[in-house]
């Protein structure tokens, strides 16, 4: 009974004083179809968690050791779901591992469930504050205050409880939220918290508490006396014996059996002695499992898991260590917040299958692993006939041209562009495949001309220093502010010349024009780019001298310049004649 007096009177704001914590290391290995797994349970892990450790698992090793092979599906060791997923091919094969711990997919339903704790709370310390002070003729302002405020508020406290652990690993930060929204809320002073913090026995304060809050919320003046009427909040002796009254009442009886006629749906249900005094005695368990571990904490899980890979994941969640080849993650879960999520996909690539044929490596990663989800996809004909073409294969220069040419026996997929004309089932592959086949080829390509590797040796890159800028009839120069100390002196020029890109004819067709009409007069004759100021050439480089009107720290206005708005700028060049001096040059 003195576990009820506790409990009841949670709401006095008592700090939850720690829980337990279970620990699970769990390792796991592929092979192949299958994956090893081994779970190593901390040892204050409950008997019957043990017990049900031993019926998913083949071996029990020891006391808290259980080992045992899963194929696709994992087992729900600690709860949650799981799955391991091996796709093999003839150009590599796909590990995919994913697996929540813990925690609760179906948050709505959560929420909805905390909530109808908080208004079950509610109604249950209503009816007992009928019963000892429903004589008062300002209980109604008591019963308002529980039925609106007090309602309002413990939802809000089981929410900001529900978003804290999992929105945020730092508990004390949603403890501190919470203590701050029951201050604004005016629940309890800064006298409250220092008698709190020095009183030695906590029941005598939350009794005292209670004696000073409920007269305010009957909106007593100073002078009237409660003394009778509060005397079921004396001490612990006349609490237990008004919470027996409570637990003996025909109200309570009545609301329990109401309860267990709506969960059933019999209407005319009668709960058996046994049952209902079972009921009733639960009661106390749902105010302590509604205030203080929904609240201020629950029993926490820490997970270790480390996954044996047979190469580097090109995608994942956990920590990768290149020396042990092993992907490990951690974290603590509460049973009530999100599930602990973890994921790797691994691609390896059957590196020397595809350099015979295809001359190179040309899927891995990403790609890889898009394409084994399509091979799995075929039907057995299917697969035969796309695992003899590459079979038939030698890796020789016109691969990539038999691989755009195949196409499956009388197979179109579902999937149709907007012309109404159907996406070919081998265009995945095709795909993913060409994007280095077509890259092997112009390599070959650029190869075979002696002037390519000279090409190479002697190219460039350059980098725009700002733009040209046309507005409201000027022209200005806007120069990126990193390159403003370059200007230095300038504004004593009285011209620039700019360098800049031909940035709208920047396509291979039109860096291939050698011969142009000059100023697009057909009636001019055809005359080699080299000896114009065309703006199609080879190297889209474009020169104009501009008067300078004004420099204003990094814009430049000039007269004119023959470009387009936006034109990216690549150099500037002072008045050369303000430096020059004959025959020093």
């Amino acid at each position: 009974m003195r576990r009820k007096n506790f409990l009841l009177i949670a709401l006095c704001f008592v700090p939850f004083c720690g829980c337990d914590e279970y620990e699970y290391t769990i390792r796991m290995e592929p092979d192949g179809e299958r994956i090893g797994r081994q779970i190593v349970c901390s040892e204050n892990t409950p008997d019957d968690v043990r017990k049900r450790l031993g019926e998913l698992y083949d071996n029990q090793i020891d006391k808290n050791t259980f080992e045992g092979s899963f194929g696709h599906t994992l087992p729900k060791d600690i709860g949650g779901y799981g799955s391991y997923v091996h796709l093999k091919n003839p150009m590599g094969s796909t590990f995919i591992y994913v697996e929540r711990l813990r925690g609760k997919d179906a948050q709505a339903f959560e929420i909805e469930g905390a909530f109808g704790q908080a208004n079950r709370l509610v109604d249950l310390l209503m009816d007992w504050l009928q019963i000892e002070l429903g004589e008062n003729p300002n209980f109604d302002k008591l019963r308002k205050f529980c039925d609106e405020t007090l309602r309002e508020d413990i939802k809000n406290l089981s929410l900001y409880s529900w978003v804290g652990s999992r929105v945020s690993d730092d508990s004390d930060e949603a403890f501190a939220r919470i203590l701050l929204y029951l201050y604004e809320r005016n629940y309890f002073t800064m006298d409250d918290i220092s008698l709190l913090a020095a009183s030695t026995d906590r029941e005598e304060f939350a009794l005292s508490y209670f004696r000073r809050l409920i007269p305010e919320k009957l909106e007593l003046r100073e002078d009237e006396e409660l003394e009778e009427e509060l005397e079921f909040l004396e001490d612990p002796n006349t609490l237990r014996a008004s919470l027996i009254r409570f637990s003996e009442s025909a109200s309570l009886r009545e609301r329990l059996t109401r309860e267990a006629r709506e969960r059933t749906g019999d209407p005319d249900l009668v709960l058996d002695p046994c049952d209902l005094q079972n009921a009733i005695d639960d009661v106390p368990k749902e105010f302590f499992d509604m205030f203080f571990v929904e609240i201020f904490g629950s029993q926490t899980y820490k997970v270790n898991i480390s996954l044996i890979c047979p190469a580097e994941p090109y995608e994942t969640n956990g920590q990768w260590n290149e020396r042990t080849g092993q992907l490990s993650w951690s974290h603590r879960i509460r049973k009530e917040e999100l599930p602990f999520l973890c994921y790797a996909t691994i691609g390896m690539a059957d590196d020397t299958y595809q350099q015979e044929h295809f001359g190179k490596v040309v899927l891995q990663d990403s790609r890889l692993v898009q394409y084994s989800l399509w091979y799995k996809g075929l039907d057995s004909e299917q697969r035969d006939q796309w695992d003899n073409f590459l079979a038939g294969l030698d890796g020789s220069e016109d691969v990539w041209s038999k691989v755009e040419a195949f196409r499956f026996k009388d197979a179109v997929s579902d999937l149709a562009d907007g012309e109404g004309s159907g996406r070919l089932l081998s265009d995945l592959p095709r795909d993913l495949i060409g994007e280095r086949l077509k890259a092997k080829e112009e390599e070959n390509q650029q190869s075979k001309g002696p002037e390519s590797a000279v090409a190479q040796e002697r190219s460039f890159t350059v980098y725009p220093i700002g733009k040209v800028l046309k507005t409201e009839g000027k022209s200005f120069i806007v120069l990126d502010e990193r390159y403003l100390a370059g200007l230095k002196g300038l504004e004593e020029h009285s011209y620039a010349t700019v360098v800049y890109w031909f940035d709208k004819n920047d396509t291979p067709e039109q860096r291939a024009i050698l011969q142009v009409h000059p100023r697009a007069d057909k009636s001019n004759p055809l005359t080699g780019v080299f000896a114009t100021h065309s703006p199609f050439r080879p190297n889209l480089i474009a020169i104009s001298r501009c008067d300078i009107i004004e420099i204003r720290e990094n814009i430049i206005e000039v007269k004119d310049i023959d470009a387009f708005d936006g034109t990216p700028v690549l150099d500037l060049k002072g008045d050369f004649f303000r430096f020059y001096k004959p025959g020093t040059e």
